[in-house]
């Protein structure tokens, strides 16, 4: 007889694809799953279910081509994509997923991914989202490449109200704007998600790194790393880098604003 905790949380997961979805999403990989939820709640079951249907969704067509996900990657999207409540979480663990699914199944970048995805607050993972989506809309049609010598060149000021707006902040947060501001900016930073030039600040301080800045905001550039997550988000981390401006980046099914809409280039 099986577990009754396990038929529950394996249930729960089974529900958003079905079992042959299951199977065509993982490979033979799906094998895993009748240990891997066995301690599962209903609740964390269930946002497994959500990240799930996200990487077929991403998938599409390919869904129905062998492959297999690298039991590496199911189980840290598994363990640290359970407690996933927010939307654009979910999103980011559904793309690792479906990036890592290949015919060969030795690819497990995604394994780490996982795992950064997982140390980020909701901020932090909300503003990287933000800041690569500017990238995108701003410097698509320059015919830039991704490189280490072009990064730099796609640096970008958003004011304080702009970010604060496009972050949700609450009256609360926005009170305590300061200190969610470094632990943002810091944090991104120390895990290569942005480039190494960031500055924020009131007016008078942006104004020293971009003159033309109109009020009090942030100055910060994109980094290879950062835009590998943003891919993955998209299940397209197995991409190359300029993918970023790719026209067949499709829209996230989420309520997050497609970047912040008064960023400006700060070195045109």
């Amino acid at each position: 007889m099986a577990d009754p905790i396990t038929a529950v949380g394996l249930g729960a997961v089974v529900a958003y694809l079905g079992k042959d979805g299951l199977e065509k999403l993982l490979g033979p990989t799906a094998d895993y799953l009748g240990n891997g939820l066995k301690d599962f709640t209903q609740k964390r079951a269930e946002a497994v279910g959500r990240i799930f249907a996200s990487a077929q969704g991403k998938l599409g067509a390919k869904a129905d081509t062998p492959g297999e996900v690298p039991p590496k990657v199911l189980k840290n999207v598994i363990n640290e994509g359970s407690y996933a409540n927010d939307p654009l979480a979910v999103e980011y663990f559904g793309g690792i997923l479906a990036s890592a699914r290949t015919e060969g199944g030795r690819d497990d970048r995604g394994a780490r991914l996982a795992k950064i995805v997982d140390s980020m607050s909701t901020y932090q993972l909300r503003a990287h989202f933000l800041i690569y989506a500017t990238v995108r809309r701003l410097f698509m049609s320059k015919e830039l490449p991704f490189n280490v010598e072009t990064r730099p060149k796609m640096q970008f000021f958003v004011s304080h109200e702009d970010f604060a707006t496009s972050m949700a902040f609450d009256e609360s947060e926005r009170q305590q704007f300061s200190q969610l501001l470094s632990h943002i900016f810091f944090g991104l930073h120390r895990d290569n998600l942005i480039g190494e030039q960031f500055q924020y600040g009131p007016k008078e301080h942006m104004a020293q790194l971009f003159t033309a800045a109109p009020d009090g905001g942030i100055v910060c550039q994109p980094s290879a790393h950062g835009a590998e997550l943003f891919l993955s988000a998209f299940g397209m981390a197995d991409r190359p880098l300029n993918e970023i401006f790719s026209n067949d980046l499709p829209e996230l099914p989420i309520d997050v604003p497609n970047g912040f809409l008064t960023a400006v280039p700060t070195k045109e």
